[in-house]
């Protein structure tokens, strides 16, 4: 049930109705249908996947309720620990199992020892990283005094199958998502057309724009046997203004239509596109992942690393860069597995990690000369050049997230830097490739000019008269209606 499909739309008119009209007067009523709508939306997919979604949020529901309760140190550190076996062992068995066996396989073959293991026939999940993170928060939180263990079973469940977030996120927190969950919510006018225009607008990206990308990259990029070097620019182009359009737009209806239930779902995306550093970029992209990341990853390491190195030198290095290396260097490997079990998606974590580090080291660098040259951080010259300069990084780095294996990823990189990439480029239907380029730029216009708000039409036309206004919407509605087809699903649902 894509959230851009008739079937979605017809389910989710019949939710809105009866949650507003029929159960809106009581709070457990509300939570009760919602979690019903949610079992119903995600059991869509496949009903078998209901049954792992259902066993697991018992057993963290629970497991906290233990660590709740318990006082005595060895039964709360022991059903923690228990917690983050099963949900962790969970995710590796549904998602790693077979990499993890195939790499053993391949590294225990170069010492010229041969055995056979069998991998197995798994069906991954849909959305299994989003919700395990969500579980392994609320176990984490839970256990760190953070957030009190919810009582309520159907509350608990409902944390961690809220359906708008449920298959590609936002990763709400727990200790945020609850807390909404265990208010009445009173239906706002004002806040619902709100969510409407949000959700039109994630629409809009997603079929405009990430689905027109996704075919000119998909031409661009498959076709080896004519492939040159300006055509991959071009398809590595367009597949990074898919990737972020596609999960940009999901998230964008997700917190659209969370606002129509009376839900506040954190923003995830704040134009990544027009940060001036790599830094700037993580802290605008995909904000839920990046932020569990750091305080789940990355501040533990980091602090575990400080408490046990008291001088201030580690060897010939400083132990402020060695701590950063650490955590740098194991959280992007992580986030780099998150995303899938290749080792295209481990050299693209460990890209991101190595980009931090200069970024790093050179920032100091940087903020004296300018300093000393006397120009301004704002500078029209500097903050266009560092900005391009981000969005070329970034965009060459998703060529790894692209390729299906690293020798494909390193013959795309060849070619790109070969004479063929100053040639013109030439591949089956240009016109429509440049009609998707213009639209691209109209798009980055639109986002550029709402940069400061939560998504790109939040103030388009406010101060405009409401008949223009609604030529507006209404034009924005007839583009994606013109561009609809097919159904296409995000690219974070293998996630």
């Amino acid at each position: 049930m894509l959230f851009a499909s008739l079937t979605f739309t017809l389910f989710f008119l019949l939710v809105f109705v009866l949650y507003w009209f029929v159960f809106n007067r009581d709070l457990k009523w509300q939570n009760f249908f919602l979690l019903i709508s949610s079992y119903i939306f995600y059991g869509w997919w496949d009903w078998r996947f209901l049954i792992l979604l259902f066993l697991l949020s018992a057993s963290n529901y629970l497991l906290a309720a233990i660590i709740q309760k318990n006082d005595q140190t060895q039964i709360k550190k022991a059903a923690f620990i228990l917690g983050l076996f099963l949900n962790i062992s969970t995710l590796v068995l549904f998602k790693y199992f077979n990499f993890f066996i195939d790499g053993f396989i391949n590294l225990i073959s170069t010492f010229g020892i041969n055995i056979n293991l069998r991998t197995l026939n798994i069906i991954l999940p849909i959305g299994i990283s989003f919700y395990i993170f969500l579980m392994l928060s609320y176990i984490i939180d839970v256990y760190q005094r953070k957030l009190i263990a919810v009582r309520n079973f159907s509350e608990a469940l409902l944390t961690f199958s809220f359906f708008p977030i449920i298959l590609s996120g936002p990763i709400e927190r727990p200790i945020w998502l609850l807390p909404q969950i265990q208010t009445r919510r009173i239906f706002n006018y004002n806040y619902a057309t709100d969510g409407l225009k949000q959700i039109l607008w994630g629409l809009f990206m997603k079929i405009v724009i990430a689905d027109q990308c996704a075919v000119h990259a998909n031409i661009l990029l498959t076709n080896s046997s004519t492939i040159i070097g300006s055509n991959l620019i071009l398809g590595i182009f367009l597949f990074t203004i898919q990737i972020y359009a596609d999960f940009a737009g999901y998230s964008n209806i997700a917190i659209g239509i969370g606002k129509l239930l009376g839900f506040n779902i954190m923003q995830n995306f704040a134009y990544p596109y027009f940060a001036r550093d790599i830094r700037e970029f993580w802290k605008r992209w995909n904000i839920s992942l990046t932020t569990w990341f750091r305080d789940y990853v990355f501040l533990p390491i980091a602090y575990s690393v400080s408490r046990n190195i008291k001088s201030d030198r580690f060897y010939l290095m400083k132990t402020e860069f060695l701590i950063y290396t650490l955590g740098i260097g194991v959280t992007w490997i992580l986030t780099g597995l998150w995303h899938g079990a290749n080792y295209t998606f481990i050299i693209w974590g460990l890209l991101q990690g190595f980009f931090l580090l200069i970024n790093h080291v050179t920032s100091k660098i940087k903020r004296k000369a300018l300093k000393r040259l006397n120009i301004k951080h704002n500078n029209t010259f500097l903050t266009i050049s560092d900005t391009l300069a981000t969005f070329i990084i970034i965009m060459f780095s998703w060529l790894f997230f692209r390729a299906d294996t690293i020798e494909h990823a390193f013959r795309w990189l060849s070619v790109i830097f070969s004479s063929s990439s100053f040639m013109t480029p030439h591949f089956d239907g240009k016109r429509d490739t440049l009609v998707t380029l213009f639209i691209i730029c109209i798009f980055f216009i639109v986002e550029w000019h709402s940069r400061e708000k939560e998504y790109g039409v939040a103030s388009l036309g406010k101060k405009w008269s409401k008949p223009l206004r609604w030529v507006l919407y209404y034009s924005i509605i007839a583009t994606i209606f013109w561009y609809s087809g097919k159904e296409q699903q995000f690219i974070y649902f293998r996630f």
